[in-house]
């Protein structure tokens, strides 16, 4: 899940004039404190925004899918979470941490 908040205005455009370059529509808006969630690759979504308009990205992968298991409400349960967060080795996890770090 994206997440882009705005405190300042950018080049005299608010946050929600940016997004309008972005053909998907926002999961979440809360306009009295300049909040919007898009739930989707953020890769897809940040290309389409000016540098330096994003204040926050949060949980990205963490590659903990692994077949393992803990343990939650006394009870053993899975730490799988999807597809999406299986490891493809350090070298593609780096890779991909770096690009999305950008």
């Amino acid at each position: 899940m994206s997440t882009i908040t705005q405190d300042r205005i950018i080049n005299k455009k608010s946050i929600f004039y940016l997004i309008k370059s972005i053909p998907q529509r926002p999961y979440f808006e809360e306009r009295k404190h300049n909040i919007i969630l898009f739930h989707g690759d953020c890769f897809d979504i940040l290309s389409k925004l000016p540098n330096d308009s994003v204040d926050m990205i949060f949980d990205p992968p963490y590659f903990l899918s692994n077949g393992g298991i803990t343990c939650h409400a006394e009870k053993m349960v899975s730490v799988n979470k999807g597809k999406w967060d299986i490891s493809q080795g350090k070298e593609q996890n780096y890779l991909f941490t770096l690009k999305w770090l950008r």
